[in-house]
């Protein structure tokens, strides 16, 4: 990774860790994300500055909505040099240590609270303006397995049932096959396809925010369309051990522990490929619960903010 500074952040490559100038200015909080483990010399500085006073030492584990979560959130972890290491969960309990929020709000505070778009970013000002009126709009950024033709097809279908247009917002060369895209560039079909060049995280941020419903995928775009308050389907990371499986009905349970059981049932369904027939009248169901969903993650705190409050208390216990 190349140096670079931007907001006030100082990014270094990998190897710096080890560099004298890094050693010798080891920072008072030190987080260590994505099962990076910390360089040996990069932790033997923390364990000299201990003799002075101790780096508060998290380890920031991945989003996860099992039950497990909430009783290992900052667990510590006595390491055999002195320090401890905390172990922190992002999550959707107040037990856990919720989801990352950024500029949410500040990237998204144009819209009106009708949901009209007031002023777009430039990179998508001219794919917004190019939408039909009053169409329903839809982005879609998935891994490349996903069933992208078959559920495309059937949103098409659904929508001609319900006399909808759907224009859908392709992000990052999905897998949609050729004869898919010609199929719906005829003047007969519902659904629109919108190839969209590459755009800043803010963009897509506000992208997430105008559309009807969200197709994303790993985490980061997972927890994004859960402020945007629209009904999403998570396309996890697949693990050969088909662990994802396991994470992704936890969320299912935890997403939809407060809804009536027809909802939830749509809903899963929808959230497992489902066809668009079966959940396309209830869109307006779903979008509700996105919504109060959003409210009360919100109302839980956000990462950022719940990890300055735990070194805030670890400071304050010293």
């Amino acid at each position: 990774m190349a140096h670079g500074a931007s907001l006030g952040i100082e990014v270094l490559p990998w190897s710096a860790a080890e560099s004298p100038s890094v050693l010798a200015s080891v920072g008072d909080v030190v987080i260590e994300a994505f099962a990076c483990h910390l360089p040996k010399p990069y932790i033997d500085a923390m364990v000299q500055k201990a003799s002075d006073q101790a780096p508060i030492w998290i380890n920031l584990e991945y989003l996860t909505a099992e039950a497990w979560a909430d009783d290992m959130h900052l667990m510590p972890s006595p390491q055999n040099n002195g320090l401890n290491k905390y172990f922190y969960f992002p999550g959707f309990t107040p037990k856990t240590g919720g989801v990352l929020l950024g500029d949410w709000y500040e990237v998204t505070s144009n819209l009106l609270t009708s949901g009209r778009v007031t002023s777009p970013p430039n990179s998508l000002s001219l794919v917004l303006q190019s939408c039909r009126p009053a169409s329903k709009k839809i982005s879609v950024f998935n891994y490349k397995q996903a069933p992208l033709d078959a559920w495309l097809n059937s949103v098409n279908q659904a929508a001609l049932a319900h006399g909808d247009q759907v224009d859908v917002f392709l992000c990052a060369d999905q897998n949609v096959s050729t004869a898919t895209q010609k199929a719906f560039s005829l003047e007969d079909s519902a659904v629109k396809l919108i190839q969209l060049p590459f755009i800043p995280q803010e963009d897509y941020d506000y992208l997430l925010s105008v559309c009807d419903m969200n197709l994303v995928r790993g985490e980061d775009s997972f927890v994004r369309a859960q402020w945007a308050g629209k009904p999403f389907i998570w396309d996890i990371y697949p693990q050969s051990d088909l662990a994802h499986e396991v994470k992704l009905n936890a969320f299912l349970d935890r997403y939809f522990e407060s809804s009536i059981a027809e909802l939830r049932s749509t809903g899963v369904a929808a959230m497992k490929w489902g066809p668009a027939s079966d959940w396309w009248p209830h869109l307006g169901a779903l979008t509700k619960h996105s919504e109060a969903w959003r409210d009360n993650l919100m109302g839980l705190g956000h990462l950022e903010g719940k990890i300055l409050d735990f070194v805030k208390s670890q400071e304050i216990s010293r």
